[in-house]
């Protein structure tokens, strides 16, 4: 807890997971891959189109949630995510009153029975659970605590950066769209990647996280599994500590031989800089929510993180419900940088130099003007 006071970081009032509510059994990959030569086809062949999104992200239209996703689409949906980032269905589900909640979506169920189609076919349980929440699986967001988990998201992430094998795919479904503001904006990786100077290109693949939660270490750049596309990745609110590889090692055993850790003043310009670039209008898209509106994202194709109003009452009451798909990779760092794949920033810190950044906590290193940004208004 002294960690977490240091950073400013004052915990969400605790809710226990709710070990009563029904879990989604894995059901293995079922997705189908495709080439990118092959994805019209199969759109086609589902009675399927796609409409682009700028500046990134596409609307996919003539598909019904509700209904078990055939593998050979979903696959395709896979390859188009990888590309663009992330899928938007509108329209979808029937009326309901799950939770005493009336409107037009899918249920909690429907929706972990879609984001089993993706990725290893598997779910990550939640580590909490609201008492709404109709589903184990279920991480309900909402503007009113009554409802949901609330101030959750307003820095650019990606989910599941506590675990080497980050999630794969994250499905993001309204349950109550606000009238007022409550966005969710979505940041292309790839295209932020490349607004870098080549010499930062260069530098960043030396680079690496580490989570501030549970200590796993991710490159900074990465390429994408399925695009192979070089893409950024960083948790700008989940970070504990930034290495960099600055000799080669000479076999001596230690194993942080040659890493520098950055200095607070370095950490926090990266911070800064990744978060100018992901703002940039040409990266990202702000999605304001309507009923029935579903989006499936490629967790290492593009970042996201919550708008003010998702956290305010005053915009009309929000519920969002989120799944989260296990990862078919583990996103390590490249082997040649010879980086540990997990680093305990519970522990002393294991670089002499006092002005390193090392921070442990479910909040990690707090950045630029933090406490007007964390704090809903």
């Amino acid at each position: 807890m002294s960690c977490l006071k240091k950073v400013g970081f004052t915990p969400m009032p605790g809710m226990p997971l709710q070990e009563a509510l029904k879990s989604t059994p894995p059901r293995g990959r079922t997705a189908i891959t495709c080439s990118r030569e092959e994805v019209d086809g199969i759109l086609s062949q589902f009675g399927a189109s796609i409409a682009p999104i700028k500046p990134c992200g596409v609307e996919v239209k003539g598909v019904n949630l509700s209904e078990r996703l055939d593998p050979k689409l979903a696959g395709a949906l896979e390859a188009i995510m990888a590309d663009h980032g992330f899928i938007l269905f509108r329209n979808q589900g029937a009326e309901q009153n799950e939770m005493g909640i009336s409107g037009k979506y899918l249920t909690g169920d429907q929706q972990c029975e879609f984001s089993l189609a993706f990725g290893a076919g598997a779910l990550h349980s939640t580590h909490t659970n609201h008492e709404q929440c109709p589903n184990r699986d279920i991480f309900r967001l909402s503007n009113n605590t009554k409802h949901g988990l609330n101030e959750v998201g307003p820095e650019w992430h990606n989910d599941g950066s506590f675990v080497r094998d980050v999630f794969g795919h994250v499905v993001y479904h309204i349950i109550k769209a606000p009238a007022g503001p409550g966005n969710t904006s979505f940041a292309h990786l790839g295209k932020a990647y490349d607004l870098l100077p080549q010499e930062l290109q260069q530098r960043y693949e030396r680079v690496a996280s580490v989570n501030s939660n549970r200590g796993a270490v991710h490159p900074l750049v990465h390429a994408h599994h399925i695009s192979g596309r070089k893409s950024l990745y960083l948790h700008t609110g989940m970070t504990g500590a930034i290495l960099e590889r600055v000799a080669e090692p000479t076999g001596s055993g230690e194993e942080l031989e040659g890493v520098r850790a950055w200095h607070e003043e370095e950490v926090n310009n990266l911070m800064l800089e990744i978060t100018a670039i992901l703002d940039r209008p040409d990266v990202s898209y702000s999605h304001k929510w309507e009923e029935g509106d579903l989006i499936i994202i490629d967790n290492l194709a593009v970042a996201h993180k919550a708008a003010r109003g998702a956290h305010t009452t005053e915009s009309g009451l929000r519920i969002l419900h989120r799944t989260t798909c296990k990862g078919s990779i583990s996103l390590d760092p490249n082997p040649d940088l010879q980086f540990p794949v997990v680093l305990d920033t519970s522990k002393p810190c294991p670089f002499k130099d006092p002005g390193v950044v090392w921070v442990a906590g479910y909040v990690g290193f707090r950045w630029g003007d933090w406490q007007n940004r964390t704090l809903p208004n």
